[in-house]
């Protein structure tokens, strides 16, 4: 598995948030995300090292990581990206890491289904059409693999899941709620979270979020590493 990075942190998003986590970041994604701002900016991926510019990263040495955990108290470990279904080994690296005792959650843009255990937890974050502000070529990769629907129904038909949004504009509620509806979610396993890298774009969507959340049954996510680290590496 190719990595950009492992280190120790809380949980910032969904489910679990601010529970104290391992994180390996794997490198490389089949997307290129980018969202326009009210003001026309344009914010990218929060990781962009992962993807617009991916690093050629390195090798796990998951011996040497399961050592680390075992003088730690943390028992969750979440394998993220970049996009971590593109890593021919995630089934080995999940099932060893389940088999050691750890909780595993393996962050997902929903794009590809591929084998893990059915114990991993999936945590789907498909990318809305909000998401495509980039251009050129960049653009093209992005419609051409945005393509998630019938690997959702799959990732939820096998595995104890989340579903995670996130939210750009007034523009994004229809489209979730029709990709709800395809996939047949269960409201309670929906997140709505603020697109943005900023405590002021996060206060800027929080109130239509939190409404959207309201009226659909769905539940509010905070960004909490981000809030609470800015938007920096190894948080």
């Amino acid at each position: 598995m190719k990595i950009c990075e492992e280190y120790d942190s809380i949980q910032g998003e969904g489910k679990y948030v601010g529970v104290p986590s391992r994180f390996i970041r794997t490198t490389g994604c089949n997307l290129r995300c980018a969202w326009k701002n009210k003001d026309g900016s344009v914010t990218t991926c929060d990781t962009p090292f992962t993807s617009w510019d991916a690093e050629k990263g390195h090798d796990l040495d998951l011996e040497n990581t399961l050592k680390e955990l075992k003088n730690t108290n943390i028992r969750h470990v979440v394998i993220t990206g970049g996009e971590p279904t593109l890593q021919r080994d995630l089934e080995d690296v999940s099932s060893q890491l389940l088999y050691n005792g750890h909780h595993v959650t393996v962050e997902t843009n929903a794009t590809r289904y591929v084998d893990v255990s059915d114990e991993t937890f999936m945590s789907l974050s498909p990318k809305l059409r909000s998401s495509y502000a980039g251009s050129g070529d960049e653009l093209i990769l992005h419609e051409k693999n945005n393509q998630f629907i019938e690997p959702l129904r799959r990732w939820i038909a096998n595995h104890d899941y989340q579903l995670k949004f996130v939210v750009n504009n007034g523009n994004d509620i229809e489209e979730i709620l029709e990709i709800v509806e395809q996939v047949g979610a269960s409201p309670d396993r929906v997140y709505l979270m603020p697109q943005g890298i900023t405590r002021k774009q996060f206060n800027d969507r929080k109130d239509l979020i939190v409404g959207y959340c309201r009226d659909n049954g769905f539940k509010y996510s905070p960004r909490l590493h981000i809030d609470l680290w800015r938007n920096k590496r190894k948080t």
